[in-house]
């Protein structure tokens, strides 16, 4: 047994910017200093526009839940159907009291017993309701996403998308790449993944229309309207800037901001290539029938449609307007706008063969011919249009659970969606294309055939120049995937000495050396990230550990207690590394505390588990301990330290069998443990 090591993974973010921002006026490009106002400030001169648009999926793509107004389906008792996480063997249900929704997390025994429970609060609703409804929790100022999705047009209950893969219980970071398209742009706290100040309610008008707070001063203070400074109109935007402002959120793939840029700072009228890099899977383009729920800006551009004309996404979408009140010919009617017939008409309107004349034709419904509706590839149980506008359709795809693990064992290759627009230097290409792929081994497909090409390509950016804080600690953390500490604890150290502010940089290079063994050099980087970020929970938790070995004991304390205290729902290993602290030092009390807070988080932890067992046979509660420890080994079958200490529970209770295959499965696992020899030989193996 030891103290357990900091495992996280962390995406490599940026800071959020101020709730000022600098914009560019599209027409003149003069930078002005501009406040967000907020969507109340809107609607006392577009009443009807405030009130339609709020009506919309957009509008509502982040709300409070509401019992009356809820599509959910709960039964008299207000409880949803049960859901069963088969791999890791939860089950989940969300219940209703009132206007409050919660989902409930539960474990059985053999005998249908729930053996564990674990219920929190939802605080937000995401999602507009017309496809799914997913759910945030906002304890202490982290938002983290929930277990459960509402499918809206099966009616179910489900694991929400992604969790049927890799269930992250109640501890899914809500990012700010992931916030700020569900929303008005967030109030991030610097350096840390998902601690937020305050949290808007849907995406608000200057998504679209810019920051609006010069517009409605000048007319509030009566001033001329020629005069007064407009907000963007992205009607009035060339072709590529009005997709842009679509795209900052509809063109689905890898995201990699340019410098000083995050998912916060990009405003209507600026080219997207001048905001981002956006890498799709090849995979992906080429496939004819595979595509997600935010596609629609990769797929209407393989139309050729989109190619042989100046349409873009408010040709056929009104942004204004829900668009279950369109009509249900509103489509087709946009579609007839063009395919009219007329002498300039290159191809026929209409080859349905029951079709003889222009007239017949155009009462035809073009969407059901010409975009496909099928079940998407990143989210089960919906059916979703495919805006690939094509002469002839693929079969759809059945809606239905279709996200799997990734099993390809070759890499994928990826294509950056806007490199045909971008003025960028080769090295700075290579470099986008390194933090790209190293994003898609962290987030999608774990496999380390991409590392050397990542410490390829963010080496040669920085030998070429490109440099950044995010740059180096990507390499950092690739080489420390492939187990080259020694060589990521240099890189991390010099983007410590040239980024000494980067909170990320500093927590990295510290955990670097704890892994390493070297706690005495990992004190400094890690007291200084938890000065500079004493929210980076993540940061507390490593640098206890570098305390603890340093036989700073006391302090070591202070700070998992620090951690807990800041966020005590989603980091078992504070708990449990503050309980074997205690336990060292003999505390047993305060040791049994502790881990069953580890246990009370994750039930199938088997360190704390073995932990807690080892503090109940130090107390000669013996039952208690084999209970404990018998979980430890069917969480985790190949934990060597729960069959050890089984053993010593079951030859105290004199179960000389029991104890006897324990130690013989033991030696399966580490041949070389003496003590385990020791005690068969008492046995009389």
């Amino acid at each position: 047994m030891r103290l357990a090591s900091l495992l996280v993974v962390l995406a490599t973010l940026v800071g959020v910017g101020c709730t000022r921002h600098a914009s560019v006026e599209p027409e003149t490009g003069a930078l002005t200093e501009v406040a967000y106002v907020g969507d109340e400030a809107c609607a006392s001169c577009h009443e009807d526009l405030y009130a339609s648009y709020h009506r919309t999926g957009m509008g509502r793509s982040v709300s409070r839940f509401e019992r009356v107004t809820a599509p959910e389906k709960f039964d008299a008792e207000g409880r949803g159907t049960v859901v069963s996480n088969e791999v890791t063997g939860y089950f989940y249900q969300a219940l209703v009291r009132g206007d409050t929704l919660f989902q409930r997390e539960f474990r059985r025994d053999g005998r249908g017993r729930v053996t564990y429970e674990r219920v929190h609060r939802a605080a937000y609703v995401v999602g507009s309701g017309n496809a799914t409804r997913s759910y945030l929790m906002h304890e202490n100022g982290f938002v983290t996403e929930m277990p459960l999705t509402w499918y809206v047009e099966r009616e179910l209950w489900d694991m929400s998308p992604g969790y049927r893969a890799s269930n992250s219980r109640f501890s899914r970071p809500a990012n700010l790449e992931c916030v700020t398209c569900h929303n008005g742009n967030p109030d991030l706290t610097p350096f840390t993944q998902n601690h937020y100040a305050d949290l808007p309610l849907g995406i608000t008008c200057e998504r679209c229309h810019g920051p609006g707070e010069a517009h409605v001063e000048g007319w509030l203070a009566g001033i001329e309207p020629d005069e007064v400074e407009n907000v963007v109109n992205p009607a009035k935007l060339e072709r590529s800037l009005q997709l842009a402002v679509c795209q900052q959120c509809h063109l689905e793939g890898i995201t990699v901001f340019q410098p000083g840029e995050d998912p916060t700072t990009f405003r209507p009228g600026k080219a997207l290539v001048a905001h981002r890099s956006v890498f799709a899977r090849l995979d992906k383009i080429e496939d004819p029938n595979d595509f997600g729920i935010a596609s629609h800006g990769l797929r209407l551009a393989l139309s050729a449609c989109f190619k042989e004309s100046a349409m873009t996404c408010t040709t056929c979408h009104d942004p204004h307007q829900p668009t279950a009140e369109f009509g249900p010919d509103a489509f087709n009617a946009t579609c007839r706008s063009c395919h009219d017939g007329g002498e300039d008409q290159a191809e026929p309107v209409c080859e349905r063969p029951e079709v003889e004349t222009i007239a017949e034709a155009m009462t035809g419904d073009c969407v059901s011919c010409h975009l496909q509706v099928g079940g998407t590839s990143d989210i089960p149980h919906v059916s979703f249009t495919d805006h690939w506008i094509r002469r002839e359709l693929p079969p759809a795809r059945t809606p239905g659970l279709i996200e799997r693990e990734e099993q390809q064992t070759e890499p994928f290759t990826l294509v950056n969606l806007l490199d045909g627009e971008a003025e960028k230097t080769p090295a700075e290409a290579e470099v986008e294309a390194a933090l790209a792929t190293f994003h898609l081994y962290e987030t999608q497909h774990r496999l380390p055939a991409y590392l050397p090409e990542v410490v390829r390509g963010l080496r040669s950016g920085l030998v070429a120049g490109v440099d950044g804080s995010d740059v180096r600690v990507a390499l950092g953390r690739a080489l420390m995937e492939l187990d080259s500490l020694g060589a990521a604890e240099r890189v991390l150290g010099e983007a410590v000495g040239a980024y000494p502010d980067d909170v990320w940089a500093a927590y990295w290079v510290g955990v670097t050396r704890n892994r390493q063994g070297r706690p005495e050099a990992a004190l400094e980087p890690l007291r200084r990230a938890v000065e500079m970020q004493p929210l980076l929970v993540e940061a507390r938790i490593a640098f206890a550990e570098a305390l603890d070995a340093t036989g700073q004991t006391d302090a070591a304390i202070a700070q998992l207690e620090a951690a807990i205290g800041t966020d005590s729902l989603h980091h078992p290993a504070a708990w449990n590394n503050l309980g074997f602290i205690h336990l060292q030092a003999g505390r047993t009390d305060e040791a049994v505390s502790a881990l069953a807070g580890a246990v009370r988080l994750d039930p199938l932890f088997a360190e704390a588990r073995v932990n807690l067992g080892s503090v109940y046979l130090l107390k000669e509660r013996i039952d208690e301990a084999i209970e404990q420890l018998e979980v430890a080994t069917e969480a985790r079958p190949d934990y060597a330290p729960a069959y050890g200490n089984l053993g010593v529970a079951y030859t105290q209770l004199g179960r000389t069998a029991d104890a006897r295959r324990m130690f013989e499965r033991l030696l399966v696992l580490n041949p070389n443990d003496q003590r385990a020899r020791a005690y068969l030989a008492q046995l009389g193996r």
